[in-house]
């Protein structure tokens, strides 16, 4: 049985509750009654079975099936008729970033606009971050911080508070990770993990946690690594599987020099792994044929070729071309290695 407990607010956050949705006590004793699975399948079939009218019941029912990963589900409900625009408006933003990016128009149509129910200015707020995340603009949440707790104050039902707080965890994860404050960003990766979180939800956290906790060592990050893939493994998501196995494992076990069985079909990181094995010759042939480098690209070819202007350059475009201050650290770890 689940730990229904987790999804309670606090003594102090009830306090600012005014009531509780519908949704919030099924799901609540859902989970008293049965497994984590079957009180989401009730809980989802409770959805489907009511199209409610108030504000804040409609506003639940689309977190749930959002923040469950309910997809098909949540675009099939906001379709429904009786559902509001307003609400399903920015339901359809964060549906449309799951296939493509934010870009700066859409964060002028953001900031355009207001909402007066407290979880959806919440939800609002946090989707302009995240448009500003999709531009690689990480320190954006700086000047949204005290408005967006502010705002998490007000929310007044106990179900939206709930994943909006989940939501907000994992902000001031990827905010403190890019700016390269990775002790603060693993304190909110764990409380995020300490949560009751969807499958894939908890995997991808696992997955940012060991590359935030790259430079602590290798065995540091392959721990929640290896967790992350027990998750891929469990739920049997082969993408979520293969970028493990592909691209995060082999990277890490490459800067960390930690090589031995470990192959990749991914011809970028197998041109990290050929450098690290002495295979110099073969990581430069491919890295050349590549138009343009991105600066993980750079990064390699620098390393290769023991060009510090090369390494120098691949810092410099992770911060103005990614907003990324933790993977920046990179080229500089290769810039020492070929230095000593």
């Amino acid at each position: 049985m689940v730990n229904y407990k987790l999804i309670e607010p606090s003594p102090l956050t009830s306090l600012q509750m005014n009531r509780s949705s519908s949704l919030y006590t099924i799901y609540l004793n859902n989970l008293k009654r049965y497994s984590r699975i079957e009180a989401l399948n009730q809980t989802r079939d409770f959805i489907f079975a009511h199209t409610p009218d108030q504000l804040s019941e409609q506003i639940a029912s689309m977190e749930f099936l959002y923040m469950n990963d309910l997809f098909d589900d949540l675009t099939c409900w906001m379709n429904q008729p009786g559902i509001r625009k307003d609400v399903s408006f920015l339901y359809s933003i964060l549906m449309d970033r799951r296939q493509r990016k934010s870009t700066m128009d859409r964060v002028h149509q953001l900031k355009a606009i207001r909402f007066t129910n407290p979880s959806m200015h919440c939800l609002h707020l946090f989707t302009l971050v995240y448009s500003y995340y999709d531009l690689k603009m990480y320190t954006a949440l700086d000047k949204y911080l005290d408005d967006c707790e502010l705002a998490l104050r007000a929310v007044d039902e106990p179900l939206m508070y709930y994943y909006l707080n989940q939501r907000y965890q994992e902000l001031l994860f990827q905010h403190y990770w890019k700016t390269d404050n990775s002790i603060l960003a693993s304190r909110y990766a764990y409380k995020m993990i300490n949560t009751e979180l969807s499958p894939k939800r908890k995997y991808r956290m696992y997955h940012h946690l060991a590359l935030c906790l790259l430079f602590d060592g290798y065995n540091s990050a392959i721990e929640p690594l290896s967790k992350a893939l027990e998750i891929a493994e469990r739920i049997n998501e082969r993408p979520l599987i293969d970028s493990v196995l592909h691209r995060s494992l082999p990277f890490i076990s490459a800067f960390h020099h930690k090589t031995e069985g470990v192959t990749t079909p991914d011809p970028v990181e197998n041109a990290h792994l050929c450098i690290v094995k002495g295979d110099v010759k073969r990581a430069k042939d491919f890295l050349r044929t590549l138009p343009v480098l991105t600066p993980f690209q750079e990064s390699y070819m620098g390393l290769a070729e023991r060009d510090e202007d090369r390494l120098n350059l691949a810092h410099k475009r992770f911060i103005t071309e990614r907003g990324d201050h933790f993977f920046a650290r990179v080229p500089l770890e290769f810039l020492k290695r070929i230095q000593s």
